[in-house]
């Protein structure tokens, strides 16, 4: 935004602290702000999750192995943090230029005003010499991705077997006829429930029908070349074994989640508690943001809050940005951060300026 005004060398201008409440009746002017940046986190972690097997309880006994998950639990891993730095504008530092009720000179000249789109000054009394198309400050929301490698880790499909096994029972009824007794056999067949164990058992015969089929396809006992079938069937054996193993050794799922969070460091909140989460351990752990400024200011006394034909802009400070995963520092990497620095003044008066819109620090004074 460009905003122009005929004025006289002796026109003065008035710069105020934006407040909402020191602007008189009949005041004409615009507003400008300083930058400050804000940064952007996304953290990515492996979530795993572990339940037990339906057969769990029969692993050792069935199996002989003392390795399997005896209870259902999640955790999370963290594998990577991307921070990225946007500037916007510094609502805290937001100022009004207050513009010459009347025209005094003859010979007036133009004074220019520049803004980007976020309202940040630019320049004052330069000219733009091209317009360049501006980068938007503002980054896309980054929606929550989730990937699992196994599907729903309660699925065991080896548990929905057929769960009856026929029963037959001998009943031997006795006929005597005088002295002469007959045995008459009868046989009733029922269907009946297996039991846990027993199905457990079963499941434990699979298995090893299955390694024994392997051995025989592996070892030549059909005595019939299959070629590159022999691999086929090898692989279909091994993903039903599995199957089978699953029941008594549970299942483990991996999914990466990603969290995404917003922080603006301030002089007084230069720290942050991002989010909890469960360990591999069981126990909780914090992930931290912290921010040390490393060259800040201390020199330089406070702006006044109104000014005559001068601009507010900022002195820029880096930082030291850190990201700690429990007490563990797990990224660091340095920022600028125009917000931790100070804030000076530079005249307008036969002056043209030149700010830097990432930082709001001078970066041009041509005194005419």
């Amino acid at each position: 935004m460009v905003a122009s005004l005929h004025a006289g060398a002796q026109f003065q201008y008035q710069v105020k602290k934006a407040d909402g409440k020191n602007i008189l009746p009949g005041q004409t002017g615009i507003y400008y702000s300083l930058p400050k940046t804000i940064f952007k986190i996304q953290l990515i972690f492996e979530k795993i999750t572990k339940v037990p097997g339906p057969y769990s309880n029969f692993a050792q006994q069935f199996l002989g192995t003392d390795n399997y998950i005896k209870q259902k639990k999640s955790y999370y891993k963290l594998l990577a943090v991307k921070v990225n730095s946007v500037t916007v504008a510094d609502q805290n530092q937001r100022y009004f230029i207050s513009f010459p009720l009347a025209r005094q000179s003859k010979n007036p000249k133009i004074s220019v005003f520049q803004l980007n789109k976020e309202g940040i000054l630019t320049s004052f009394g330069i000219k733009p010499l091209s317009k360049k198309i501006e980068k938007n400050a503002k980054e896309k929301e980054t929606q929550l991705l989730i990937y699992s490698n196994q599907g729903s880790s309660e699925n065991f499909e080896m548990s929905a077997s057929f769960n009856k096994v026929k029963k037959i029972d001998t009943l031997i009824r006795k006929i005597t006829i005088d002295t002469v007794t007959i045995k008459r056999f009868l046989f009733r067949t029922s269907w009946v429930k297996l039991s846990p164990q027993e199905q457990a058992e079963d499941a434990a015969k699979q298995i090893n029908k299955i390694r024994n089929s392997r051995y025989n396809l592996l070892t030549g006992y059909q005595e019939v070349n299959y070629g590159n079938g022999i691999k086929y069937m090898d692989q279909e054996l091994q993903k039903l074994e599995q199957q089978y193993l699953v029941l008594f050794l549970g299942k483990e799922t991996k999914e990466i989640v990603m969290r995404n969070f917003d922080f603006d460091p301030e002089k007084n909140s230069l720290s942050t508690t991002l989010m909890q989460y469960i360990g591999s351990d069981g126990h909780s752990r914090n992930i931290t943001f912290k921010v040390n400024a490393v060259n800040a200011p201390s020199n330089i006394s406070s702006a006044p809050k109104m000014l005559v034909n001068a601009l507010f802009y900022r002195i820029p400070a880096k930082a030291y940005i850190r990201i700690f995963n429990g007490g563990t520092s797990f990224y660091s990497d340095v920022y600028e951060v125009p917000q931790l620095g100070a804030i000076s003044t530079a005249t307008m008066s036969d002056s043209r300026l030149e700010l830097n819109p990432g930082t709001g620090a001078l970066t041009r004074l041509i005194h005419e």
